[in-house]
């Protein structure tokens, strides 16, 4: 989000691109990730969205990316705080 913030403050940017769904060949994509090890395979070792502790939705990316959109079309203000509560979506 700090990045998000940077470059919707900054005067001098006026484009930035993040991944879209189509993007899997160039290993770009965002998609809905594991949120918990009941959500991911057993083979395999795998990160899962609650790997530091903290309880995050599976498409907690995606949503920050549209929050992030937003924030830079002036939908919503700037803010460097992230105008998401993860507990609202779990």
């Amino acid at each position: 989000w700090a990045q998000a913030y940077q470059y919707a403050a900054a005067p001098n940017i006026t484009t930035v691109w993040m991944a879209q769904f189509d993007e899997v060949d160039e290993g770009t994509a965002i998609f809905k990730v594991g949120a918990n090890e009941d959500e991911v395979p057993a083979d395999g070792k795998w990160l899962t969205l609650d790997s530091d502790g903290i309880t995050l939705p599976r498409d907690w990316y995606l949503r920050l990316c549209g929050e992030a959109q937003k924030m830079m079309n002036g939908t919503i203000p700037l803010t460097e705080d992230i105008p998401l509560d993860p507990n609202d979506f779990l």
